[in-house]
């Protein structure tokens, strides 16, 4: 009986061990209506940080704000997308210059997704190195896509000295991108501007 017990305790212990799960790569929420939040995670001084994003459904596919940080669910995103929503992603928006938001876009690009920058995110990638977008927003923009409208505004320096938002009137919903923090937030989080 003691055999027993002790093989059941070891059992145990190694599905403990070995059966840890970990953070999903990709996480998706209904924020609310035609409004969806995802999160990716990658790694920041040594541990793993989140980075949310949202997708838009229209009835001309989905406009997608931010890329994913973690390059290996650039297309996991795509394809939950459309197991989802039956949609697919016809343009995508990055709201400024770090990797959290602008990692995907020249994949995206070669996927046949419009992808849109500022033209002073587009001037800061480029001297950072990173990735770029096909078309550029000389000034704020408003963009009508299915029964949605929306405006990108530049508010000025924040986060980054690039940073907008994305102001929806009819359905008051702002996203802010790195720009707006929870009140729960320990910190401001990677605030270099250009290197």
């Amino acid at each position: 009986m003691r055999t027993l017990i002790l093989t059941i305790i070891f059992l145990f212990s190694l599905t403990k061990i070995f059966g840890q799960t970990q953070e999903p790569k990709l996480k998706i929420s209904h924020f609310t209506g035609d409004f969806y939040i995802y999160t990716t995670y990658n790694t920041y001084e040594g541990s793993q940080i989140p980075a949310n994003g949202m997708y838009l459904l229209t009835n001309s596919g989905v406009v997608l704000f931010d890329t994913p940080w973690d390059t290996t669910q650039f297309q996991p995103l795509l394809d939950s997308i459309k197991l989802k929503h039956n949609k697919n992603v016809t343009i995508c928006i990055a709201t400024h210059w770090h990797s959290d938001r602008t990692e995907g876009l020249e994949y995206y690009k070669r996927q046949g997704i419009k992808t849109y920058t500022t033209k002073l995110t587009d001037e800061l990638s480029k001297k950072n190195d990173k990735k770029r977008a096909e078309y550029l927003m000389e000034k704020d923009t408003v963009f009508s896509i299915g029964q949605h409208t929306f405006e990108t505004y530049y508010p000025g320096q924040g986060h980054t000295e690039d940073n907008i938002v994305i102001w929806f009137e009819k359905e008051k919903v702002l996203y802010g991108g790195c720009l707006i923090k929870g009140a729960e937030a320990e910190n401001l989080g990677f605030l270099e501007t250009e290197m």
